[in-house]
């Protein structure tokens, strides 16, 4: 016999800035620390244009998702500032 618990798991965001040149296509995307290190400056638009990912890593299966995929699982329950609060399942 089996005894199901439903818990929550907490689990903290992680944001990553990422640099896109919009003039030179085969220049390749950098992190925005990586960027001033290498030219010695900030990006400035209208070339550059910089763009947030925020990243989980999901507690069911320990793959990195984007925030916007969380919402599509059926255990997601909320957001809350820089963390994801999903059902977790324990089977005994």
């Amino acid at each position: 016999m089996s005894v199901k618990l439903e818990n929550y798991s907490q689990v903290s965001i992680r944001e990553f800035k990422v640099v896109i040149d919009l003039e030179d296509f085969f220049n390749p995307e950098m992190m925005i620390e990586d960027f001033i290190k290498l030219y010695n400056k900030n990006p400035m638009p209208p070339r550059y244009r910089i763009v947030t990912l925020e990243i989980v890593t999901c507690p069911e299966d320990n793959q990195p998702v984007l925030i916007t995929e969380c919402g599509k699982c059926p255990k997601f329950i909320r957001r809350i500032g820089e963390y994801i609060f999903c059902k977790k399942h324990l089977t005994f």
